[in-house]
């Protein structure tokens, strides 16, 4: 649900205003929660760590991606007419970070599993075949996709190698980056002057933010537990709330839709249940 809310937060201020406002105060509120001395030195010392000479190009790559990513999906958001149609475009990531998470991070899978994902992913291609969705945003779509994909192989093997530590504390920095990259581009090329910012809109601000750093804090900290094509695979589901969200104002989806969906559900409970099989 985040990118609905983030996009009325651009529609009550424009994009670069609004997508600053949403990381400035996240980025506001992650100072606050590190004020403690504790909390201080354990961000400290785990950058350190992921600054290490076998980890520092993971990071980096990570922190660069997410940059990228996070520009061009916001640019989409803003310039597309069907907030739904442009979320589903941009989690076609999954069709890309599944098998090249597997050919270059080798990692583990089994047939039940990747059976369950081709059956999800072919549900999503076959919305898109279908119609279901635009292409609305799909240049922005696209950058995101290639730039997600590097961030999440370099947060995959940091997650990995560090646990919940390093990806809390990839967390942090991701959205740091972020925070400076959208308020520079605000600052150069945003409107010279702005309206006040209604206390409403800041809420609205606050609740995304939380949801955001939220969002990408479970991502990472599931990438400690499960392979990078698990959680794509699971991505789809993202591309159903899309399409109910959307449908709900648009009336009855067809046939074709209804079974993409069922496709999608059917595929996320196989690859779930070939996981806990293979964990014990």
């Amino acid at each position: 649900m985040s990118p609905f809310i983030v996009a009325a937060v651009i529609a009550r201020t424009s994009l670069l205003p609004g997508t600053a406002l949403v990381y400035g105060l996240g980025a506001a509120g992650l100072l606050l929660v590190l004020a403690a001395p504790r909390g201080r030195d354990r961000l400290h010392a785990e950058t350190r760590a992921l600054l290490a000479p076998g980890r520092r190009g993971a990071f980096v790559m990570s922190l660069a991606g997410f940059l990228v990513a996070g520009i061009a999906f916001y640019v989409g958001l803003a310039g597309s007419p069907r907030v739904a149609e442009y979320v589903f475009l941009t989690r076609l990531d999954w069709v890309v970070q599944a098998p090249v998470a597997i050919l270059v991070l080798r990692e583990p899978w089994t047939r039940a599993g990747l059976a369950g994902a081709a059956l999800a992913l072919a549900g999503g291609l076959l919305l898109v075949w279908n119609g279901a969705v635009g292409t609305s945003g799909l240049t922005a779509a696209g950058v995101y996709v290639a730039a997600s994909l590097a961030g999440y192989l370099g947060a995959s093997r940091l997650a990995r190698a560090g646990g919940l530590a390093a990806s809390t504390t990839l967390t942090v920095w991701r959205h740091w980056v972020n925070t400076i990259g959208f308020v520079a581009l605000a600052l150069l090329l945003g409107p010279a002057t702005m309206p006040p910012l209604a206390m409403s809109t800041v809420a609205l601000g606050a609740v995304s933010a939380l949801v955001l750093i939220g969002l990408f804090l479970c991502r990472f900290a599931a990438l400690t537990h499960l392979p990078l094509w698990v959680l794509s695979a699971q991505a789809p589901v993202q591309a159903v709330v899309a399409l109910v969200a959307s449908r709900l104002t648009e009336g009855t989806p067809s046939p074709v839709t209804l079974v993409a969906v069922v496709m999608i559900v059917g595929g996320e409970v196989v690859v779930a249940t070939s996981q806990r099989q293979r964990a014990r």
